[in-house]
């Protein structure tokens, strides 16, 4: 009677590589300990000195100018004029200009001079320039004093040695102004652009402007001043282009009117001299000097309307952002984030032990093969 052998299963082993990577690790447990603790002790003590920070946000919605100037356009085609898409469009700014103009010298010049009261102004207003050029105004930076004095100390150095005090902060040219920081004001503006955000949301068409601060109450006041200035510059834009514009009608308008008047002339003159005529030649010059007539008559009259429109937009103060979400003293602080940097460093101790414990063998095989040949 035949018997049925059955070959014996092998049970699943690990390879000899894994057992050794794990040996490895085991045997220099107490390095990779401590190397992770010493991970960890960093990062609890940057967590703890690092600076608190609050950041207070508003919301606005730009108002859009489109489908204002068709009138304008029209007039302006039967003409012979071309104004394009973008030069009827009541002067208002597209949003993703904003960045830039948050970003420019006079606009954080401005923002330099915001007014706030701080724990340590004891109650006195001061200047948000003074407040960042003024020590005793300020908590103390250990973090940033360790920054300061380490990585940065060259930079120190440097500044110290160039002339921080121009005779002035702008002069006028032919073209237009232009802006000279000192190196203070320098170091405020990299400061304040830090700080800032603005953040633009094309597809919902809302527009963010936020503010970090070391306290609550002044990150909100500047960051609702962020929104007043950035409002001032658009409608200042606006009210410039909308005086273009009233400045382009009313020329307009007055070539429109000689026309008019030239066109309803010759016509009357041509009716008188030539009453009782049946002539086809008179015919076709009177029906040419009257459409020359009606057509002049179109043109100056949508011009009359088109330059009313033109005064009252001038005259008239429209809103230019519609603020949706105010700005709202923060409650909670937005940084540090303690357990996010403890756990960083936690995980950087033990990558840092692991590459150490496994890494260091085959760098000394490496030198020993270099120094073999």
């Amino acid at each position: 009677m035949e018997q049925n052998i059955i070959p014996p299963v092998t049970q699943p082993v690990q390879s000899s590589e894994e057992m050794d990577l794990i040996r490895k690790l085991w045997v220099k447990r107490r390095f990779i300990i401590s190397v992770t603790t010493i991970f960890l002790l960093l990062g609890l003590f940057i967590a703890l000195i690092s600076p608190v920070s609050y950041t207070a946000s508003c919301t606005v919605v730009p108002q859009s100018g489109e489908g204002k100037s068709g009138g304008l356009s029209g007039v302006a085609a039967m003409m012979g004029v071309n104004l394009g898409s973008s030069a009827m469009t009541e002067g208002t700014l597209s949003p993703h200009i904003y960045p830039e103009i948050v970003k420019s010298a006079p606009f954080t010049l401005e923002i330099m001079q915001t007014p706030i009261v701080t724990k340590r102004s004891n109650g006195k207003e001061i200047t948000l320039y003074e407040y960042y050029t003024n020590k005793e105004y300020q908590d103390k930076n250990i973090l940033g004093n360790i920054k300061k004095y380490t990585f940065g100390l060259p930079f120190v150095i440097l500044g110290s040695l160039r002339n921080s005090s121009p005779e002035e902060t702008a002069f006028t040219t032919d073209s237009g102004t232009i802006y000279v920081l000192n190196e203070e004001e320098k170091e405020v503006y990299k400061v304040i652009q830090n700080a800032l955000q603005v953040y633009l949301n094309p597809k919902e068409g809302y527009v963010s402007l936020s503010y970090s601060f070391p306290e609550a109450k002044p990150a909100a006041v500047i960051t609702d001043n962020l929104y007043r200035t950035l409002e001032k510059y658009v409608a200042t834009f606006k009210s410039e282009k909308l005086e273009d514009n009233l400045q382009f009608v009313e020329e307009s308008f007055e070539s429109a009117r000689k026309d008019f008047l030239q066109a309803q002339a010759r016509l009357a003159a041509f009716q008188d001299a030539n009453r009782g005529l049946a002539t086809a030649t008179a015919r076709s010059t009177e029906m040419r000097l009257q459409s020359e007539f009606n057509i002049s008559f179109s043109v100056y009259s949508e011009l009359a309307k088109q330059r009313e429109q033109a005064r009252i937009a001038v005259k008239e103060n429209q809103t230019i952002l519609t603020l949706v979400n105010p700005t709202v003293v923060p409650h909670e602080k937005s940084a540090p984030r303690r357990s996010i940097i403890i756990l960083g460093f936690f995980m950087l101790g033990i990558i840092t032990a692991f590459a150490w414990v496994l890494g260091i063998p085959y760098v000394e095989e490496i030198f020993s093969n270099i120094k073999g040949n």
